[in-house]
């Protein structure tokens, strides 16, 4: 396979700019395009970075039963 077989990453990324830039491109097409870019970029992920700080306390109540 030649190397212009396929697109490559940075050729996409560049027409999807393009498309989403266009003055005369469709609303749907537009938002579309900006859509795939954000996904590339990982800007709509739903993970959330959760950051908590808490004291672990470890008591020790249990009766011995020996």
């Amino acid at each position: 396979m030649a190397d212009n077989d396929v697109a490559s990453e940075e050729e996409i990324l560049k027409f999807l700019t393009d498309v989403m830039r266009r003055e005369d491109a469709k609303s749907s097409e537009a938002t579309k395009a900006a859509e795939l870019i954000g996904k590339h970029y990982g800007m709509f992920s739903e993970k959330a970075a959760v950051r908590e700080t808490a004291e672990v306390v470890i008591i020790d109540d249990i009766p011995d039963d020996s």
